[in-house]
């Protein structure tokens, strides 16, 4: 995690499915009982090229920030999906 020390981003190559699987626990702790995490993961879905522990800190703020704004419940919901991104940033 890169929440009290800076380190030198390593990145390689991810199954992103899995890394927000591994974390999926602690981010219901985080969200607490008012809140479902519900995670909608693609099959099939491509690797990504990233750093895996700013992945986690990324979705672990997620769930913080979602916390914060659901004061009185609701939904969190995570979505995976391969995307074909043309040059520009348009789909």
């Amino acid at each position: 995690m890169l929440f009290s020390r800076r380190r030198v981003p390593q990145a390689k190559v991810l199954d992103l499915n899995q890394v927000i699987a591994s974390l999926s626990a602690m981010m219901q702790r985080l969200l607490g009982e008012e809140i479902e995490l519900q995670l909608e993961l693609a099959a099939g879905l491509g690797s990504v090229h990233a750093d895996a522990g700013r992945i986690e800190q990324v979705l672990l703020n997620l769930a913080v920030n979602s916390r914060d704004a659901m004061a009185h419940g609701g939904t969190l919901t995570i979505e995976t999906a391969n995307v074909a991104v043309e040059q520009g940033g348009g789909r």
